[in-house]
């Protein structure tokens, strides 16, 4: 019967082990010869790869542990370095009475008949070949932990990437640090909290429950005093049971760091340098374009002194952006686990912990400059472009920009020469907020615009009367068409005056203040300022340019409220014509259009042609601008009521109503919608301002 000589192992496994239960099944399955098995199916080689502070290590002594008897040797080398792993062989040799060199240990280790098992811990230098170290043959079982995924590449019968525990065993794991005897339903609930606010992450959670075993802070201030102190938590290191991990949490990763530092290459440089710009963004959907798109727009411009020295913009030139730089410099940090980088889409994410580290590092290395220059390149990848690939692009930056804005220094803003940063940063981030249903974000950008603009360049500079204009189109997207219209006619007033009433500009502001009467029901007064700025437009402009679009479609809705139906839908239909093959199909502008139209087909009875519209722009509005964007809501809301009109008459709900499906489908979507200001089922079309 085969017994254990041998076993080499530098720490026992935890005492408060929890789960992982899957993984330590599959290593059964996979690492353990079975009977008669011997030598005959080849090296079994399993990696464990993943973030440091997941468990790896733990998983590797917890199955050395339960098995020893299973293998007549069981081997530990430390996969650090070259240095560590021949220092590791020389303890073999000495464990098993051999004076060989380390090739002569890995000839001796291949010959060897009995089972064995060698665990290769930390092999995480992306420059070191592990492979060479393995023993030759088909004999023996290795484990190899690593943070880099690329040594996936040296398995035989599978590997695996640790991440973020489930969350139950997570629960578990803390209260078992923690030492708390009795637990409750109270407890657990406290515990959950914990564990979620740690992103579930093994080694964050064992010196959480350290600090909680050293009453250091109760479970119910935990959260509290993590939101305050979160540095100091997870860099405590516990007395007791110190071993069962060598490192905290932050110690862990800045090694890493260092190991990328001591490269001394350029794209170690990038790589540290994007590891600066990354928490400055959401920790999921980063993505390789926020940075193309800056450098385009940058390109003729004046370098900006927060980014003239961040290396992945300075390695494109005028032959175009260069990708190489940037994706060599994550496939270095992913080599880490620092980051992950998707194999579909090519996106980067964060674990939520790592994404904090690499911010709280920052705090001691100008953090408001390296705010500043995060804040930059994503306001400066944010084009005043309008193709439908643009409002995609500036969808996707909207959790982004609310992380940046979520970590702004106020430090920043008393330092000097920083006003046209602020001011740039603010309108652009503003009008992605806008377009994605952030009204009241976006109205607080523009108000801090406009005070810097009267404050450097006075109240009748064109650049001021830009923010006063799309100032006043926030007011109209929050329903304060009262303070809109204060301020849109205040524009117009001095843009007749300075630039005369035939001016682009003027023309604008005519057709914002037309938009913002309608909207208070001054049709009479609105159509007169409509037929005056179409007719103008198309002089100027021509019949295709898309502000004399927004003028007829603007008209259109006025003719809807005297009745003019014919006209109504003549010029709905012209617009939505032109938009299609000037903007295309899925445009937000010609989704506008196609409801508009479905709306004018509703009101003149036309029930069949106004679902279909419906529905289909509902379709669009969903792929192209999510459920939850206003538009979508207006859209389901239009649908409902068209659908309930057509069989109903009117989409006016009456106290009581048999059709109890139809009217459950109105409140529902009426519901959701009241919660946005735009009530109005037509859409009315202000100007967007110049930049």
């Amino acid at each position: 019967m085969l017994k254990n000589k041998y076993y080499n192992i530098p720490y026992n496994v935890s005492s408060t082990f929890t789960g992982r239960d899957g993984i330590c099944q599959r290593l059964q399955e996979t690492c353990l010869l079975s009977s008669g098995a011997l030598a005959l199916t080849g090296q079994k080689r399993f990696v464990l790869y993943g973030l440091g502070g997941s468990g790896k290590t733990q998983i590797c002594l917890k199955f050395a542990q339960d098995n020893r008897e299973k293998f007549w040797g069981i081997f530990w080398i430390d996969g650090s370095s070259s240095q560590t792993i021949e220092q590791g062989y020389k303890e073999i040799g000495r464990t098993c009475g051999l004076e060989y060199d380390v090739k002569s240990l890995q000839r001796w280790l291949s010959s060897v008949e009995n089972p064995w098992l060698l665990i290769i811990d930390n092999a995480d230098d992306p420059l070191l070949d592990i492979s060479q170290y393995f023993p030759t043959g088909g004999r023996g079982t290795i484990l190899l932990t690593t943070r880099n995924p690329d040594c996936r590449i040296h398995a035989t019968v599978g590997s695996v990437e640790l991440d973020q525990m489930e969350l139950d065993e997570a629960v578990l794991l803390l209260l078992r640090t923690a030492v708390v005897e009795n637990t409750s339903a109270a407890s657990e609930h406290l515990a959950r909290s914990i564990v979620q606010t740690l992103g579930c992450l093994a080694l964050a959670i064992v010196q959480a429950g350290a600090v909680l075993r050293q009453k250091l802070c109760t479970m119910q201030d935990y959260c509290s005093e993590y939101a305050r102190q979160r540095q100091q938590l997870l860099s405590y290191q516990p007395v007791q049971a110190s071993s069962d991990y060598r490192f905290t949490v932050y110690t862990t990763w800045e090694i890493s760091v260092g190991m990328i530092r001591k490269l001394s290459n350029k794209t170690a440089s990038n790589a540290l340098e994007l590891l600066q710009f990354f928490p400055f963004l959401h920790f999921d959907g980063i993505s390789e374009q926020i940075l193309k798109e800056a450098w385009v727009n940058m390109q003729g411009q004046e370098p900006s002194k927060w980014t003239q020295h961040f290396g992945v913009l300075l390695d494109s030139d005028s032959n175009g952006w260069n990708p190489y730089p940037f994706r060599e410099a994550i496939t270095l940090l992913s080599s880490f686990s620092l980051i992950k980088i998707d194999g579909i889409n090519g996106q980067i994410s964060m674990h939520p912990l790592v994404c904090l580290w690499a911010r709280d590092r920052l705090v001691d290395k100008d953090y408001s400059n390296l705010w500043a220059q995060a804040a930059t390149i994503l306001a400066k990848s944010i084009s005043w472009k309008f193709r439908s690939s643009d409002y995609r692009f500036r969808r996707l930056l909207v959790p982004h920009i609310d992380s940046c804005l979520q970590s702004y220094p106020k430090e920043l803003a008393s330092k000097s020469n920083t006003e046209s940063f602020i001011l740039r940063t603010a309108k652009n981030f503003a009008l992605a907020y806008a377009e994605n249903g952030r009204y009241q974000d976006a109205t607080m950008l523009r108000e801090q615009a406009l005070g810097i603009r009267k404050r450097v360049l006075g109240d009748d500079d064109p650049k001021t009367l830009t923010s006063i204009s799309s100032l006043a189109n926030s007011y109209s997207q929050l329903g304060r068409w009262q303070d809109a219209i204060k301020l849109d006619k205040q524009v117009l007033e001095k843009r007749k005056k300075l630039l005369g009433d035939e001016h682009p500009d003027t023309l604008i502001s005519i057709s914002n203040l037309a938009s913002s009467y309608s909207s208070l029901g001054r049709w009479q007064d609105a159509i007169k300022l409509e037929e005056q700025v179409l007719e103008k437009r198309k002089k100027l402009l021509g019949d295709d340019h898309p502000d004399t679009l927004n003028s007829m479609n603007n008209l259109a809705r006025s003719y809807t409220e005297f009745g003019r139906w014919q006209d109504t839908i003549k010029l709905d239909e012209q617009v939505l014509g032109k938009r299609k093959k000037l903007l295309g199909d899925d445009h937000p502008d010609t989704l506008r259009s196609i409801n508009n139209l479905a709306n004018s087909y509703s009101d003149f009875g036309r029930w069949q042609d106004a679902i279909e519209l419906g529905e289909q722009v509902l379709e669009m509005s969903k792929r192209v601008l999510g459920d939850e964007h206003p538009d979508t809501l207006w859209y389901t809301n239009n649908l409902n009521e068209m659908i309930y009109a057509s069989r109903n008459g009117s989409s006016e709900l009456p106290e009581q109503d048999s059709d109890s499906k139809d009217r459950e489908n109105l409140l529902k979507s009426q519901s959701r919608f009241k919660s946005w200001i735009r009530k109005q089922r037509w859409a009315l079309s202000k100007d967007r301002e110049a930049r």
